[in-house]
């Protein structure tokens, strides 16, 4: 059967793949082999080895502006560094009013996962997970996380795309903090215990890097916030967990920094205005951030780039984003409308 009529399978296989990541699920239901092509694994590997993937932003973003007298009132918002575009992203179903607070987003392959936080009226605790599949424009919902409560979790997945998500401490109903970790395949909607940590943490910041889990900062104690936790390391293979490789230094990373991985190197801010990156076991001077500011609210990158989003002490409100050209060390302004300038609370980079 030919996929486009007149034309051979291989070149209707270059059209194909050169369908803006906004139209896949378009194309996908304009008939059955269409589908078939589109939603395989080889799909997206010959998008990625064409250079055609884009990168794609999303967030849970505070509604600033538009429910100011309520800071719990949030929504997912999406990006496209490429267009430099803004739009609002399909509700999830369940929670389309409002969707959880203090959630975590994470993306894996050509979809989003959106996992617990509370509930934004009652504020109770919520072990969901919502999946958004982007080409096929839709929400499903996955299995609940297998535990009564947890809060403050961090959360990271693998870059492949059928990839691994794992949760890693938080605080638990008791107000106690967790040193358990959870994995969650996303293809096959289940669920694993892993070995705990050796330090329970809470609001730390976890990544992915060069195929490992790592753990760095948060706190120990919810009333002591100068507590400090060296870094830990989850190999995925042996599920061993070790102090890690990374090294971190405390008096120049805050424990609440972001950490982004591009093209291999691990990077973060420095002293709330430099960008630094992991060479040889040691964090070396990128750039500057064109202003000094008191809250870089979130911090995401993709091949050459990287992208920090500056915000204000209110609500952390997200107030100005720049552009870094990795190779050529200059900085572009990105333009963000008025309506979404609201605090960024989780946040995800994925290549479609």
């Amino acid at each position: 059967m030919e996929l486009i009529p007149g034309l051979p399978n291989d070149v209707a296989h270059e059209c194909l793949i050169r369908i803006s990541f906004d139209q896949l699920s378009k194309a996908a239901s304009v008939c059955r082999a269409w589908n078939a092509v589109i939603k395989q694994p080889e799909f997206r590997r010959r998008r990625k080895a064409s250079a055609l993937t884009r990168p794609v932003i999303v967030m849970a973003q505070r509604m600033d502006g538009l429910r100011e007298s309520d800071p719990s009132f949030y929504r997912l918002t999406l990006f496209e560094p490429v267009k430099r575009r803004w739009r609002n992203f399909p509700p999830i179903p369940e929670m389309a009013e409002r969707m959880p607070v203090y959630c975590s987003v994470v993306g894996i392959g050509t979809e989003v996962a959106v996992i617990g936080g509370f509930h934004p009226v009652t504020r109770q605790h919520l072990n969901s997970v919502f999946i958004y599949n982007f080409l096929s424009a839709t929400w499903r919902r996955g299995a609940d996380m297998p535990c009564k409560g947890r809060a403050f979790f961090g959360c990271a997945a693998s870059a492949a795309d059928d990839g691994t998500v794992v949760v890693a401490g938080g605080v638990n109903l008791g107000n106690s903090v967790l040193k358990s970790a959870l994995a969650y395949d996303v293809a096959r909607d289940t669920w694993t215990t892993l070995s705990d940590m050796s330090f329970g943490r809470i609001e730390c910041t976890c990544v992915f890097h060069r195929s490992k889990f790592h753990v760095l900062g948060g706190f120990n104690d919810p009333h002591d916030l100068d507590s400090k936790q060296p870094a830990e390391t989850l190999d995925l293979v042996t599920r061993q967990w070790c102090l890690s490789d990374i090294v971190t230094d405390y008096e120049i990373i805050s424990k609440r920094d972001i950490y982004v991985e591009v093209g291999g190197i691990l990077y973060t801010i420095k002293e709330r205005h430099d960008v630094i990156a992991l060479e040889d076991a040691t964090w070396v001077f990128v750039a500057r951030v064109p202003i000094y500011t008191s809250s870089v609210v979130y911090v995401t990158g993709w091949p050459g780039k990287i992208m920090v989003i500056i915000g204000n002490t209110k609500y952390g409100a997200a107030k100005r984003a720049y552009v870094l050209e990795l190779k050529t060390k200059k900085w572009t302004k990105v333009q963000i409308p008025s309506e979404y300038r609201g605090n960024v609370q989780s946040s995800c980079c994925i290549h479609i």
